[in-house]
């Protein structure tokens, strides 16, 4: 196929006119346009999208760019509480791995499990990439000039990502891995086994990715099904055919350290879908109606 032409923004809005969608307002359509590209704003006509291509009657701009704002605010709110679990995460694994193994025990591949040993060492050859990216950073200055670029355990999570902690965590003997999980449920009030863990933070870690590069989150399906306790699987719906985000907000609430800060986080999504409750289906994001109790309960 031969790569489409260029559309300005009035050929942009004529498209969408063809295709069913009202547009009330063209200087309305053209300042939409110009803030959001248009190939990202058509993902979100989807819910709306008929099998001939058209849109369903009623579908107006002013409702999908309503849509549109409501998603990059939520995805706002999900990155900040990540962002506290991430740290999280790497100081209960740093700690103990530090603890159990010395500060540069990270880097010796017998204290992994033997078949992900060259996954370690990749995993080690993409942090010593940070290390270089970040050669101008403060604490890798320091390190590099007094430690000989030595960095411990705890200075090194700095440079993981989510993804990096997530895939160490697996690379860890199951004994390491049971006893980090027990320091986890005892801080978090949740109980879960190793695996179930393992497969949270990997879940967890595509979400924030989505959330990190602002991809679409409405409406959208995830591919991977999270290893629940069967306590959640018994309180929420869990449909592998039809995984939204909706289901993987109880990754969060499972891994918040705080309940406080899992309470507000509700009560600001609470908000937030008031706010937007004309533009918005809740089915859209997996949310039932009464979903507000769901995430507050404390599945005893």
């Amino acid at each position: 196929m031969d790569v489409k032409e260029h559309n300005t923004y009035e050929e942009q809005i004529n498209k969408l006119i063809e295709r069913g969608c009202e547009i009330k307002s063209q200087d309305y359509a053209v300042n939409v346009l110009k803030r959001v590209n248009y190939y990202r704003l058509s993902a979100y006509f989807l819910p709306f999208k008929q099998s001939d291509g058209s849109y369903m009657s009623d579908t107006t701009l002013e409702r999908i760019s309503g849509i549109y704002e409501f998603d990059k605010r939520l995805t706002v709110m999900l990155c900040g509480l990540i962002e506290e679990i991430e740290v999280f995460i790497k100081t209960q694994i740093a700690y103990y791995h530090s603890l159990t193994y010395g500060a540069l025990g990270y880097l010796d591949d017998n204290n992994f499990i033997p078949s992900k040993a060259d996954k370690h060492k990749d995993l080690i050859d993409l942090f010593n990439r940070e290390v270089q990216n970040n050669s101008d950073t403060l604490f890798v200055k320091h390190h590099n000039k007094n430690y000989n670029g030595q960095f411990p355990l705890w200075v090194a999570v700095e440079l993981f990502t989510l993804g990096n902690i997530s895939q160490f965590y697996s690379q860890m003997t199951a004994a390491d891995k049971k006893s980090i999980c027990k320091n986890i449920t005892e801080l978090t009030g949740y109980e879960y086994q190793y695996k179930q863990l393992e497969s949270l933070l990997f879940c967890l870690t595509h979400l924030r990715n989505k959330c990190a590069h602002f991809t679409r989150l409405y409406y959208h399906k995830f591919g991977t099904i999270p290893k629940f306790p069967k306590y959640v699987s018994k309180e929420i719906k869990i449909n592998p055919n039809n995984m939204r985000l909706y289901q993987y907000l109880f990754i969060l609430k499972l891994l918040t350290p705080v309940p406080d800060r899992w309470n507000n986080f509700v009560t600001e999504l609470e908000a937030l879908i008031d706010t937007y409750s004309q533009q918005i289906n809740l089915k859209h994001i997996g949310f039932p109606t009464n979903w507000k109790n769901e995430l507050l309960s404390s599945f005893t």
